[in-house]
């Protein structure tokens, strides 16, 4: 029965996805260095050496990762973009399917030809005939983290708790529940559970029937995400190709993410899906109203949009525009255009991939961070402006990539250039490991500097154990002063999956610098069960 269902399933994503014969396979992260994403998988049959992994981000699938290296169960991964990508993501891998499919069809035969005792319910199947009871699913992730700087004869030592659910259609019924939260304390330091619990995902959702749905608790709504998350009520209403809906509640307090009823929010909003067999398309208008101590502090629309229709050719487009400001402390009525972001990404051949994005929207506020200087420099001086990348695979084993960025906003007295290029080689000979060299140059109103780079990694042991070495050398003049940056960064990094659902990673990284400030070390270890 479960190959007959396989079979249907397989024949209807076969549909949408315009006779492709392709399979998605999900995967997820088990941990992240400075460079690379190791992404785990219950097998990675069909998955290529220079394949593009996907995650959904705001209800399309956006390529985010580059397979460099895998075994049997594991894939090390090369981001694609600066990207944030949420650890509790799916990531999915489209592979062949031709194999399984032949082996579905032959199954299907046999079985339709040896009329069973359930052959009634077997053809059903094969007639498309929908199961209407709900099926359950749940999924989660547990993990314990342990952070430690250590600089001269100090030493600071973070820890961190995550939880992950997802249950959905809990006892087939029509209730579902998702959350993410995390805790996190220093260790010696009193805690506080207002400052130490960030709850970002708690909710219940209560399917009304076949095209309804409620929402309660705090949720990021994928036709609104660039609004962020909502504690209240949701309402969402889905007919044909479009979805309509209504939010009311709050928004995260901006300093501890914790709840604040003084920050009321409602809006509504109105989505467009459309699948065909030469791809997708998404685009929702959204209109939001924001207060603070229960008097208007913006009112804006939100309009956001994605496309797949051309062959080869992916587009992705959001924007912000304000309609309420404050002058001499009177409201006025304004059209300013707050946010914008805009991603083409145009892949003419196999084996090469190309992207041009434009981004102005305002800087990201992390919660939760182990980014170290030279990587939150990289990330605050390369995310907004135009960028372009590609990803070149001349052979089999090589895999080419860069990108280059251009800024120049108000705040900034002189344009800002950035670039970034590697060279890829897997299975290196004797070793059969993969290296990676890579240059990054930055220029701003304050810096000017390089990244030099290098790195080795291999499976150590057939999918069990993963292992990196890898090297950097930062160099960074500041315009405004005499002072520089001279960093030799050297990092070491394990990934031992002790059972098929159990991981623990382990990365030490080292940074030699001169006096006044000397070297420093981190520690990094975390231990993570899925279920």
């Amino acid at each position: 029965m479960r190959k007959l269902t396989l079979l249907l399933l397989i024949c209807l994503s076969t549909i949408a996805f315009g006779q492709k014969n392709l399979k998605q396979i999900k995967g997820s992260i088990t941990f992240r260095s400075s460079q690379n994403v190791y992404v785990s998988f219950d097998h990675t049959e069909g998955i290529q050496i220079g394949d593009t992994l996907y995650s959904e981000i705001k209800g399309w699938d956006v390529p985010v990762l580059l397979v460099k290296s895998l075994s049997s169960t594991s894939c090390l991964c090369l981001p694609l973009s600066n990207l944030k990508i949420d650890e509790t993501a799916f990531i999915v891998a489209n592979v062949p399917a031709t194999e399984e499919l032949a082996l579905t069809h032959q199954t299907a035969k046999e079985l339709e030809e040896s009329k069973p005792v359930n052959s009634d319910a077997i053809h059903s199947v094969l007639q498309g005939k929908k199961n209407t009871k709900p099926q359950p699913r749940f999924d989660g992730r547990i993990s314990v983290t342990s952070y430690s700087n250590i600089l001269d004869s100090t030493s600071i030592q973070r820890f961190r708790y995550n939880l992950s659910i997802n249950a959905q259609n809990i006892d087939s019924s029509a209730f579902s529940a998702e959350t993410y939260l995390s805790f996190s304390h220093r260790l010696g330091d009193s805690i506080s559970i207002a400052d130490a619990l960030k709850v970002y995902s708690l909710a219940v959702n209560y399917r009304a029937g076949k095209n309804s749905s409620f929402t309660l608790g705090r949720k990021i709504n994928l036709n609104m995400a660039n609004i962020g998350a909502v504690d209240g009520l949701q309402y969402e209403y889905s007919h044909k190709n479009f979805t309509y809906g209504i939010l009311g509640g709050s928004r995260p307090d901006t300093y501890t993410y914790g709840f604040n009823p003084n920050l009321l929010q409602f809006g509504a909003f109105v989505s467009q899906n459309l699948q065909t067999k030469l791809g997708s398309m998404q685009t929702s208008l959204a209109v939001f109203n924001q207060m603070n101590n229960f008097k208007t502090d913006r009112r804006f629309a939100y309009l956001q949009h994605s496309n797949t229709l051309l062959r080869n050719l992916s587009l992705f487009a959001s924007a912000e525009v304000d309609f309420y400001t404050l002058v001499n402390l009177q409201p006025t009525t304004t059209f300013d255009l707050t946010s914008t972001y805009l991603s083409l990404r145009y892949k003419p051949v196999d084996n090469l991939s190309l992207s041009l994005s434009y981004d102005a929207r305002k800087n990201i506020t992390y919660y939760e961070t182990f980014k170290n200087r030279r990587d939150s420099t990289i990330d605050r001086e390369t995310r907004q402006g135009y960028r372009f990348n590609f990803n070149y695979r001349p052979f089999k084993k090589v895999v080419w990539g860069g990108n280059a960025g251009y800024r120049y906003m108000k705040s900034d007295k002189t344009p800002a250039v950035n670039a970034n290029t590697f060279l890829s080689y897997s299975q290196v000979p004797w070793i059969d490991a993969y290296a990676t060299l890579d240059v990054t140059y930055l220029k701003s109103s304050y810096l000017n500097g390089m990244v030099y780079g290098a790195s080795l990694s291999r499976d150590l042991l057939d999918g069990k154990l993963y292992g990196e070495l890898k090297y950097s050398l930062v160099n960074y003049d500041y315009t405004n002063s005499t002072s520089t940056l001279l960093q030799n960064i050297a990092e070491c990094s394990l990934s031992w999956r002790i059972a098929k659902k159990l991981m623990l990673s382990v990365d030490f990284e080292e940074t030699f610098e001169p006096k006044p400030t000397g070297n420093s070390a981190s520690v990094y270890l975390s231990l993570t069960q899925r279920f």
